[in-house]
């Protein structure tokens, strides 16, 4: 009986940390566009889609949606393979500012690498990504290229069930 005991006890520590390093998957709730500084509603099609992986970087975020992702880029990769807009991974952040404001909502910058790959095909831009956080949950991101700062992209995020 000791011997069942001590298996449960360490099934359940073994559950409990895998479920500390799942994913945590947020969907698009609503989307804006700032262009030239002025904001604007703006809908793509399908599901704008951000993963979290917590035993990654801090800042570290896994992004899907062809168009919001096609259209970040301008278009500039050219791939053999089309659906490799589909997701991809920024990477390698690096922490510029964190704010708190008077909601005690923690605003934290970071700057990275947005990469796409996948089999033969590779394209990395840098990318710039705001992420809103409020007691553990993310609230909303904010992205924009380097390259092309006079566009950028807001979101509100709800959590998956």
């Amino acid at each position: 009986m000791k011997k069942y005991y001590t298996l449960f006890l360490l099934f359940l520590f073994l559950t409990l940390s895998h479920a500390q390093q799942s994913a945590a998957t947020l969907v698009v709730d609503k989307a804006w566009l700032n262009e030239d500084e002025e904001w604007s509603d703006f809908n793509y099609s399908g599901q704008i889609v951000f993963s979290t992986i917590p035993s990654n970087e801090e800042g570290s975020l896994r992004i899907g949606n062809y168009d919001f992702l096609y259209d970040l880029c301008d278009g500039k990769a050219k791939f053999s393979n089309k659906a490799t807009y589909s997701s991809a991974e920024f990477s390698h952040p690096r922490k510029l500012t964190a704010q708190t404001d008077k909601q005690g909502v923690v605003n934290t910058t970071y700057e990275g690498t947005l990469i796409f790959q996948s089999d033969r095909d590779y394209y990395s831009i840098i990318a710039v990504i705001t992420i809103l956080n409020k007691g553990g949950n993310i609230l909303g991101i904010k992205i924009h290229s380097k390259d092309n700062e006079r566009r950028e992209y807001a979101f509100s995020l709800k959590p998956t069930s």
